[in-house]
């Protein structure tokens, strides 16, 4: 028998990748195990080199001595800092319980020789020492041996290999100096030190027949603590047997140059291209390829595998292609003649072109940032190129540039809303028919991309449009060419070409006016980002039908297929919430949709959505394929690049697996592959796929392929910057190298994987006992039909095959699945029913129970029958089973054994009981309760002074002073079989003081003096002081306002009482006062005083308590009056006053409003306050009427004698006070004369004409001429020179009166 092992390391870290070009070779270094003769200690035997490490080969077991990595950049970028040391760890695993010394012996000695010089003594020198391929441990256990050799994958295994009749349950492996060990979900172990996560995989095991064929047998890992061993299904004990984890290793371009993964195809032979970028020189070119030599800042490098091949032979040929500036592949295919068929960007001016090349110049650009890291590559724009190759990659048989004056066929990260993923920008699709013609999809920014006899139209306008074109077989002529888009950002991804020779293509937009056709699904733009899918005619002159697909979130769609009707399937990612079909496989809050329309795109036949769950996008699509079958299949990658800025997208954690898949678990950053039943009507298959940890697996542009049968081709770009273990390949594949050539770097690595969905499978033949129950029918693909006898089930609810007596010797199954071709088929399972023996049972003698007290309890020894078979279960050796090892609790003790075909079993319940009391305690005398005893295992008795109580209602200690002392009190534990343990606890009483709990009365904040506190005890707390002479006080005052405790104890003893009580401290009562009061002068009338809050007490003069205030005759000056509230024991004291308000007693004046000279009536006479801010002033003006304003007229019209008075308020107008002003005596009306006579005689002498106040006077002939003028008139003209006679005049008193009349001047 063999087990076989392979020991795998993967270091988790953070890293940047770095495009610095490395050093390394190109081909993969072989294991080699090295003698110790001297240069390492003494028990080491022989050591290996491993990844991160050396594994140091002893007798005992093995010895990893692990380094942690130092991380690097994945793009141009500074390095860290380096640190004084790099961390280290040693593991060791253990052959545990094998023999001290066993054989070790090496095998297949290599031709090379080490010489060892360390230190400067020659006698601790090591010279010639060799090394060798194997190594072979001999009879480490009985029986059992290891080999450790150098596997296919140029990886290290080992293997268990187990004589005929050896026990493998002795194989055991103990893991010391590990932070954790555990088992994943897919059975592997995961082993975690202080620098890495290593791992071993699921293991496998198998014997050999006569003919040398492998036969499986079921097989597990089993962890206890540290030690780990092997669970193993039914296997011929008489036969030697292997055991033998998953193969998982990487396959690599190998390039000694960075060589990032972008594109993969396949062709009819099943070989695989793929192609990538690479940076420097050190791709793994081959003689006579188009190019060896590296042309200049990046390249394309494109390399076709033989998959059927391994090592060197599987490199068919590879070569460089591109231009002295950067290059990038975005689509392979292979034409009907072997020959490559790419589709790519360039920014090189001499990009290889042919004679016959349709444009044989770069058209140029701007600068463009496709990887979101700056422009620095591209820095004049870039062209679309067609380029096709010989089946031997030797020679240029056609190859264009294809573009405008603008960016053609790239995308910026940054700037485009169609760049979602990292690698969007290099999307584009390359497709041929069946005479190699060339179609093309993808996307310019140049208005001037040429376009001939296509849909016509110009540039549309946006960022960019999508582009559709078909050129001949060799790029020389383009036979149509169309701009396809809107006003908006437009993108086309993917081509398909139906049996009439149309072509439908996929892709993304923002233009709200994308030429959708009448009857489309959707002809409206959703919003934001929306998906679209087009038809086009075969002349490339017609848009057949063209609809959008989304929500109103972000929609794109990345690839389309076509089935055998000619329905459209569309693969793409959404944000919003895609419409699902009912009865179709879906994932709720799925991110990523699949949605299958008719060929007019008119109409859905279903659309569904897959993920997580998160609520993020989980995988960028990089290939998609319907089958004949109409199965669906899915390739893409998440996490890592994708879900870093500035993109946003989640990871590929929680994606569904099947219980079949290759890898169930993820770090969150690698491929997942997925096939759904017909239509997708159920999830028939997925897994992850990627390494674990290190930089995440990804694709940095361009698309992968499945072929027909539902292989997929799938470039990958597979970085290691902290020595991981590399990308994985299932065990039996076939690879060219094993390892990247660049570290740390990326390498271009690329697998094929085969679904394996053609072949019907019913499983392999098997024995039943006829006792045994059900057994479950499942066959391959899902979906079958199981019949035969004894079968019962359906396909929704499943199939089982029931064993009776009735079916006793050999039934033969058929699993039917429905389909015409590969899409269908029949299996044939061959079941073998037994008799069944008397069931297993254990003896009589084997206890139910075992009792553990003080001194250690005998080994049980274990029986049953029928005999020969083994003894399983916790602490049980042979059939011996360890109660003192097992601990108390209860143990399932299983007896497996085989007999007549039939696998019995038969189970026994041992309870290992050990009685536990508890730790010792102490109790109090004062204490306020009963101590509760709860001992272990439940349901015991407890016994003991100031013991009560019962199993039921439970058991207590209660203390008193008769207890005083160490009390011992028993636990007691019944077993089953009448054994008893017992275990004991001291219960010490202690006696404890009292102290009456103290109620404390309120208090006032305002009280200053500090107030003793009930003494016998420590007080402690807000306004606490003391103690002084042991007394304890409490101010209030520094306490201040508020309910709070206080702390009390009457000492730091065990039993010593501790406290708190409540301390409430009042504000005084907030009175609230209206403002002091004025009282008009002479007021006696009662008037009632208020204040809040109400029902305090007034005190002062001439008041009452209830605050009736009554003013005494002649009462001047002020009163205080006092309110006072009580509240508890706060008292608050406000004062008021009352006033008598002043009298206003100063004077008001009186003037004639024309001059002061005039009396003569009508008298204008302007009254006046000199407070001219006191508003309610009244005026009395002595001929009988009033009038008010601080100032204000009145017209006197009767000459007489006038009293005028002011009546002015005050004190806010709540009183008046009345003052007399000076007589007014007003004259009579002056009547003007109408002659003077100015002789000299002092009589009559000057025309008086005005009442005293100057005038304007104007004097004219009887003809009208001006004689006289005075503006200021005052009565002194006696008609000057004038001659006697009439003269005319014109008089303006002062307020404004005009009087004319005649005058006569006679001398």
């Amino acid at each position: 028998m063999w087990i076989k092992l392979l020991y795998l390391a993967a270091f988790s870290s953070f890293c940047i990748h770095s495009s610095q070009a490395q050093s390394a070779s190109a081909a993969a270094q072989s294991l080699e195990f090295v003698e110790n003769r001297g240069q390492w200690p003494a028990p080491v035997r022989y050591a290996a080199d491993v990844p991160n490490g050396r594994l140091f080969l002893e007798p005992g077991g093995l010895t990893y001595s692990l380094l942690a990595s130092v991380p690097h950049r994945h793009k141009t970028g500074k390095q860290p800092a380096a640190t004084a040391q790099v961390k280290g760890h040693a593991l060791r695993v253990a052959f545990e319980g094998g023999a001290p010394l066993p054989t070790l012996r090496a095998e297949t000695q290599t031709t090379e020789v080490r010489n060892y010089l360390r230190g400067n003594d020659p006698q601790q020198w090591a010279h010639n020492v060799p090394g060798f391929r194997q190594l072979r441990y001999g009879e480490i256990w009985p029986g059992i041996g290891a080999h450790f050799y150098e596997n296919q994958q140029q990886l290290l295994e080992y293997d268990f290999e187990l004589a005929a009749g050896a026990d493998p349950a002795r194989i055991r492996l103990r893991y010391d100096g590990a932070e954790s060990l555990a088992l994943t979900a897919d059975g592997s172990l995961e082993i975690r030190t202080s620098v890495s996560l290593m791992r071993e995989l699921a293991p496998k095991a198998w014997q050999t027949d006569a003919a040398g064929r492998r036969q499986p047998v079921a097989c597990a890992y089993v962890l206890e603590g540290h030690s780990l061993h092997f669970q193993l299904g039914f296997y011929d004990h008489h036969r030697p047997l292997t055991i033998d984890p998953t193969v998982v290793f990487a396959s690599y371009t190998g390039s000694a140059a960075d060589n990032w993964g972008f594109t993969a195809t396949y062709d009819q032979q099943g070989n695989m291209y793929s192609g990538g970028i690479v940076y420097a020189a050190g791709y793994p070119v081959t003689s006579g390829a188009f190019s060896t030599t590296f042309g200049g800042v990046i390249d394309i490098g494109i390399i076709k595998y033989n998959t059927s091949a391994n090592g060197p032979a599987a490199r068919a040929w590879a070569t460089y292609l591109g231009g002295s500036a950067a290059d990038f592949p975005h689509s392979l295919v292979v034409g009907s003649q072997g020959d490559v068929f790419m589709l790519g960007t360039t920014a090189s001016a001499n990009y290889p072109t042919d004679a016959l090349a349709y444009d044989r110049s770069y058209n140029g650009g701007v600068p463009i940032d496709p990887f979101g890291y700056g422009p620095d590559d591209l820095l004049s724009g870039s062209d679309l190129v067609v380029t096709r190759l010989s089946p031997d990659g030797s020679t240029l048989v056609g190859s264009t540039f294809l573009g405008g004056s603008g960016n053609d066929g790239m995308l910026p990260t940054g700037s485009s809303p169609l760049v979602r993923n990292y690698g969007d920008a290099f999307r584009g699709d390359i497709l041929l028919d069946a005479r190699d013609n060339i179609y093309v999809a993808s996307n310019t920014a140049s208005a001037n991309f040429p376009t001939v006899n296509g849909l016509g139209g110009t540039y549309r306008g946006g960022t960019h449009d999508a582009v559709v074109c078909k050129l001949n077989s060799t790029a020389s002529i383009l036979l149509w060419s169309s701009f396809l888009g809107g006003t908006g950002a437009d993108a086309a991804y993917s081509l398909q070409r139906d049996a009439l020779g149309d072509i439908f293509v996929s892709g993304g937009t923002t233009s709200a006016n994308f030429p959708t056709t009448v009857g489309a699904l959707h002809p409206k733009a959703h919003g934001g980002v929306d998906a679209f899918v087009a038809r086009i005619g075969s002349t490339g002159t017609m848009l057949r039908n063209a609809t959008y697909l989304g929500t109103a979130f972000y929609d794109q769609a990345y690839f389309l297929q076509l089935d055998g009707s000619g329905a459209v399937y569309v693969l793409g990612q959404s944000a919003g919430t895609y419409p699902v079909t009912a009865g179709r496989y879906q994932n709720t809050a799925g991110k990523q949709f699949i949605h299958k329309l008719s060929a007019d795109l008119a109409t859905t036949e279903f659309s569904t959505v897959f993920g997580s769950g998160s609520g993020l996008i989980n995988i960028s699509p990089t290939a998609f394929l319907v089958d004949e079958c109409n199965r669906i299949y899915i390739s893409g990658w998440g996490g890592g690049e994708n879900a870093s800025p500035p993109f946003i997208n989640g990871t590929t954690t929680n994606l569904p697996v099947t219980a079949n898949a290759l890898q169930r678990t993820t770090d969150g950053q690698d491929f997942y592959l997925m096939q759904l039943a017909p239509d997708a009507a159920r999830l028939d298959y997925a897994t992850f796929f990627g390494q674990a940890g290190d930089f995440g697996d990804h694709v940095d542009g361009g698309t992968s392929r499945f072929d027909p049968r539902g292989f997929v081709y799938q470039a990958v770009c597979s970085c290691s910057y902290f020595g991981s273990g590399g990308f994985p390949v299932p065990p039996g594949a076939n690879t060219y190298s094993a390892t990247s050539g660049v570290a740390p770097g990326c390498n271009n690595a690329a697998f094929k994987f085969n679904f394996e969905t053609v072949n019907v499978v019913a499983g392999p033949d098997r024995i039943v006992c006829v006792a045994a129950a059900p057994q479950p029918l499942a066959g391959s693909p899902a979906g079958g039909v199981w019949t035969g006898p004894g079968v019962s089930g359906s396909v929704a609810g499943g199939f089982v095959f029931t064993p009776t007596a009735a079916l006793l010797g050999v039934q033969s199954l058929t699993y039917t699945v429905s389909g015409i071709g590969p899409c269908g088929g029949i299996s044939t399972l061959r079941l073998t029913v037994t008799a069944s023996p008397p069931p297993a049972a254990f003896s009589a003698t084997v206890p139910t129970s075992v009792c553990l007290n003080s001194g250690a309890a005998p080994n049980v020894l274990l029986s049953a029958t029928p005999i020969g078979g083994t003894f399983s279960g916790p602490s049980v050796t042979s059939n011996l089973f360890n109660p003192n090892l097992a601990g108390p609790g209860t143990h399932t003790i299983t007896y497996t054994v085989t007999t007549g075909g039939c696998v019995l079993q038969a189970s026994q319940v041992i309870t290992v009981i050990r009685a536990a009391a508890g730790s010792s305690f102490t109790a109090c005398t004062n204490a306020s309760a009963t101590t509760p005893l709860i001992g272990t295992p439940a349901g015991g008795i407890w016994s003991g002074p100031g013991v009560s109580g019962s199993v039921a209602t439970g058991f207590v200690f209660t203390p008193t002073p008769a207890l005083v002392g160490n009390r011992v009190l028993t636990y007691t534990v019944t077993g089953a079989g009448s054994c008893t343990s017992t275990s004991t606890r001291t219960a010490t009483v202690v006696v404890g003081p009292t102290f009456p709990p103290p109620v404390l009365p309120t208090y006032c904040v305002s009280t200053t003096t500090p107030l003793a506190l009930p003494t016998g005890a420590i007080w402690n707390g807000r306004g606490v002081s003391g103690p002084f002479n042991t007394v304890y006080f409490f101010t209030p005052s520094l306490a201040g306002a508020g309910s709070f405790s206080l702390s009390y104890r009457t000492g730091y003893g065990l039993c010593d009482q501790v406290g708190t009580t409540l301390a409430t401290v009042s504000n005084p009562p907030n009175i609230n006062m209206p403002p002091d009061t004025l009282l008009c002068s002479g007021t006696t009338q009662p008037f009632q005083l208020h204040a809040a809050p109400a029902g305090g007490s007034w005190s002062g003069p001439h008041v009452s308590s209830t605050g009736l205030f009554t003013a005494p005759t002649g009462f001047t000056g002020s009163a205080l009056l006092a309110y006072t509230v009580t509240a508890g024991p706060c008292v608050s004291t406000v004062v008021r006053r009352v006033s008598v308000a002043p009298v206003p007693l100063y004077v008001a004046r009186w003037e004639a409003d024309a001059c002061a000279e005039t009396r003569q009536a009508p008298l204008v006479i302007r009254f006046s306050d000199p407070l001219t801010s006191s508003s309610g002033v009244r005026w009395d003006f002595g001929d009988g009427t009033q009038g008010e304003g601080n100032t204000t007229t009145h017209t006197y019209r009767q000459a007489g004698s006038y009293t005028p008075h002011i009546i002015r308020p005050y004190n806010n107008g709540r009183c008046t006070v009345r003052l007399e002003l000076p007589v007014i005596d007003v004259t009579p009306a002056y009547e003007v004369p109408n002659v003077i006579t100015p002789n000299g005689d002092t009589k009559n002498e000057y025309f008086v004409a005005t009442n005293g106040c100057p005038a304007q006077l104007q004097v004219f002939s009887r003809w009208g001429a001006k004689v006289f003028e005075a503006a200021s008139y005052r009565n002194d003209w006696n008609g000057g020179t004038l001659p006697d006679g009439v003269y005319y005049y014109h008089l303006q008193q002062a307020d404004g009166m005009v009087t004319k009349g005649w005058l006569e001047i006679s001398r």
